[in-house]
């Protein structure tokens, strides 16, 4: 269920868009989500979606600046920065591509830099200890201990 109409918002000093939307489990409401925007000529719908995809482009941000050095970049001149950004989040692309074109469409979950890094950190580390201690990872004792780790 969703309901929309305008409401003037105080602190904002202005009309704006509100649009709630109830999820439903066994014909009550389960939960109740309330979305606005500064636009109130905005069609309730859209509020949600746009919602929606600004919350993702906000991970993209995140995790180019935890993991990937967007902020890092100490120089003043404009075409260097371009590059910089541009290089920071291209390569977030590309560890998404890489990472999510190996796994099964209904499969793939929610992408984050943090898990992707931590896993290949994991995965890394286990290859280095087996290589250190000689196990051989093909053996079928081996194996099912391995793929757990």
């Amino acid at each position: 269920m969703a309901y929309e109409g305008l409401a003037h918002i105080r602190s904002l000093k202005r009309w704006c868009k509100v649009v709630i939307l109830h999820t439903l489990k066994d014909g009550k409401v389960d939960k109740a989500f309330i979305y606005f925007s500064t636009d109130p000529n905005m069609a309730g719908l859209k509020v949600p979606q746009y919602y929606r995809i600004s919350y993702q482009i906000e991970f993209v941000f995140r995790d180019s600046k935890g993991h990937l050095g967007l902020e890092d970049c100490q120089t003043r001149q404009e075409k260097a920065l371009d590059f910089h950004f541009n290089i920071s989040l291209t390569t977030l692309n590309i560890a998404k591509a890489t990472h999510w074109l190996s796994i099964l469409e209904e499969k793939r979950g929610a992408f984050s830099m943090t898990d992707i890094k931590t896993q290949y950190t994991n995965e890394l580390m286990l290859d280095k200890l087996i290589s250190i201690y000689g196990k051989d990872p093909s053996v079928e004792k081996n194996n099912p201990k391995i793929r757990e780790l």
